[in-house]
């Protein structure tokens, strides 16, 4: 039997989800596996990429081998790790590249704001795709709705 979950149930195991990606984020930061690779401008604040050979990219490294640029980059990967682990950074999205992807972080102290998670109503979604079928596909809206399946609505 399926196990049912309410709205704040869902929330908290997306949130869970979230924090889960910013230890394995921190962690592999702290294993070298993953590095800051830049930092995107937006219009609210700053994000950090992270890339590596575990993302398909490589490991960001001095171009003449110089050892205080390398200490400055592996400060930069203990910073961020920990800030990921106090709960301070998030993992804020993906994005793909030609070669692998990067990782994505920000958080308050960049200026963008906390990830929170939202749960889109897939009831609206699912009505907007019974139009759009309609809509090109010619189709009776009233033969739509005869076979569309009952839903729950929200109390």
């Amino acid at each position: 039997m399926a196990k049912s979950y309410n709205e704040q149930q869902t929330i908290e195991i997306v949130r869970n989800i979230h924090r889960n990606l910013a230890i394995i984020t921190a962690i592999l930061l702290l294993t070298g596996q993953i590095t800051i690779m830049g930092i995107f401008v937006t219009p609210h604040g700053f994000r950090v990429t992270l890339a590596g050979p575990i993302t398909g990219l490589r490991r960001i490294e001095s171009p003449t081998g110089n050892p205080i640029v390398n200490l400055i980059i592996s400060l930069l990967n203990i910073i961020i790790a920990k800030l990921l682990i106090l709960d301070q950074f998030n993992v804020t999205g993906s994005a793909l590249t030609p070669d692998g992807f990067t990782i994505n972080c920000g958080g308050p102290i960049l200026g963008l704001p906390r990830v929170t998670p939202k749960i889109p109503d897939f009831n609206n979604y699912l009505d907007n795709f019974h139009k759009l079928v309609c809509k090109y596909f010619d189709l009776d809206p009233k033969v739509v709705n005869k076979y569309k399946r009952k839903r729950k609505r929200k109390r």
